[in-house]
């Protein structure tokens, strides 16, 4: 049956051409890229749940008279958990923790600091607050400070100091200042930060705030046009001229598994990588383009600048792109399952995209300029959710079940390549591989479909094997019987 929908789908395609049926309830474009690195139309994935205004949330401190009717000002960073959303205030220099219906619920500028007696004997003030990182135990700020070098504080969940870490004490440490950008926190406790102009990589600390080493180094660009150019310069010239530094990180996630999805931004030839406990990248990269956000195709084009990113329970995970406003979502093999958003101040659309973070299948996404700021919820539409479903469902070996709710979605957009795919990964699963090969040339899958076709060869070959045998013996029987026959023949 699985064998006659895919033909009657490719009849299909090849008289009316790829079609497409968008739903009713979104006015968000969307696009993925094919085989050739052409931009596809495709239905809207997310449409906008909620949106919140920073003015309507009221970070007034009590007993501070200067933060009476303050509002909400500039999302730098976001986490979620189950019931609280935590919030990165750069401009008012707090962290807003508030519940899912964005009721403040506590704000943390001053961390107060306790002995054993329960007397206060320190009071830390947050200054320039970049990241946060939440667990079951701690909360974990990165605090760039101004001129000096920053710090990463750990506070409890009653807003009380932990420890706090500085510029590590280390020689393998070159950096000059200590300026935390961005932090995760894996299982074991270990810290792992971005700092602004660390080019070695992200700094690892340990569960005790000791320096361990620098994870997920980047080797440097250099463009073979500026090595003509700099072989012209004389020493003196070459001085004045800058180095060639390698890109540095400028935002983390971590998976349930303890990997790291890092992004950088430039002219980074991978800009989001996944980086093994090993420091290795390990990122899938088996999809039609790389997890590069858009691809360049003009000399005006203007390059993704890749600022945050999240990931999912499943291998998933959405990247912001602040240059062109738009939100890239790959699945774990690292194939462009969908696209959404774009500039503009309607909403869905972004004008300063900050931060992006997963609240189980939604999406959390800060919008911030110096004049205003936006929170925006978006929820999965119906394609959306079937794309997740399938992702899912693939991720989890599944791959059988997920070909029903792949052929759902080609119902939905029949030129949704990636939908293609995941039929071929069930076929290829069951050992049918000619259906495997046809499902794979479909959704343009050259690799894949040359796996196929391997295995395809060789159980072709394997079946044809006893009636080649046969021919074979039969020639070789004849070729020694012949001479003696021959004999035979001419004694007579």
């Amino acid at each position: 049956m699985k064998k006659i929908t895919l033909l009657l789908m490719l009849v299909f395609v090849s008289i009316f051409g790829f079609s497409l049926q968008v739903n009713a309830q979104t006015n968000y474009p969307s696009y993925t890229y094919d085989y050739w690195r052409t931009p596809l139309p495709g239905v809207s994935p997310y449409r906008v749940k909620q949106v919140v205004l920073g003015t309507s949330i009221n970070i007034s401190l009590p007993d501070d008279p200067e933060t009476a009717n303050k509002t909400l000002k500039y999302v730098e960073d976001l986490f979620v958990t189950e019931d609280h959303y935590y919030i990165v205030d750069l401009q008012s220099q707090k962290i807003i923790i508030t519940d899912k219906s964005f009721n403040v619920e506590k704000i943390i500028r001053d961390i107060p600091e306790y002995d054993e007696t329960d007397t206060l004997i320190n009071t830390y003030t947050l200054v320039r607050p970049r990241g946060i990182y939440v667990t079951e135990e701690y909360i974990y700020v990165v605090d760039e400070n101004d001129l000096t070098n920053g710090y990463v504080y750990v506070i409890s969940h009653d807003g009380e100091f932990v420890a706090r870490y500085g510029r590590p004490d280390n020689p393998t440490y070159n950096a000059v200042v200590f300026k935390p950008n961005k932090i995760v926190v894996d299982r074991a406790g270990r810290m792992y930060i971005v700092v602004v102009g660390a080019f070695d990589g992200i700094v690892e600390l340990q569960r005790d705030g000791t320096f361990s080493r620098f994870v997920g180094v980047q080797p440097v660009q250099v463009n073979p046009l500026d090595l003509l150019w700099r072989s012209f310069l004389s020493r003196e010239q070459l001085s004045t001229v800058r180095l060639f530094l390698p890109v540095e990180y400028n935002a983390m996630s971590i998976d349930n598994e303890g990997f790291i999805y890092a992004t950088s931004s430039g002219t980074s030839s991978a800009p989001i990588q996944r980086i093994n406990p090993k420091g290795m990248d390990v990122l899938r990269k088996n999809g039609y383009v790389d997890p590069i956000g858009d691809v360049v195709r003009m000399p005006d084009q203007v390059r993704s600048g890749l600022t945050s990113i999240s990931v999912n329970d499943y291998g998933m995970y959405s990247v912001l792109d602040r240059s062109n406003k738009k939100i890239f979502t790959y699945n774990d093999e690292g194939y462009l399952a969908y696209v959404t958003g774009f500039e503009g101040e309607f909403e869905g659309n972004f004008l300063f995209p900050t931060a992006i973070k997963y609240d189980h299948e939604n999406l959390v996404v800060a919008d911030s300029t110096d004049s205003r700021t936006i929170i925006t919820i978006f929820e999965p539409t119906a394609f959306g959710s079937l794309v997740n479903e399938a992702s899912k469902l693939t991720y989890d070996g599944e791959s059988i079940d997920a070909s029903a709710v792949w052929e759902d979605i080609l119902v939905m957009n029949s030129n949704y390549s990636l939908a293609y795919v995941g039929i071929g990964h069930a076929y290829y699963r069951e050992r049918m591989y000619k259906e495997a090969m046809d499902a794979y040339q479909l959704g343009q899958d050259r690799e894949n479909y040359s796996k196929a076709y391997k295995e395809y060869r060789k159980i072709r070959f394997e079946a044809n094997f006893p009636l080649v045998a046969t021919f074979i013996g039969l020639i070789i029987a004849f070729s020694l019987a012949y001479p003696i026959i021959k004999d035979l023949t001419k004694k007579e």
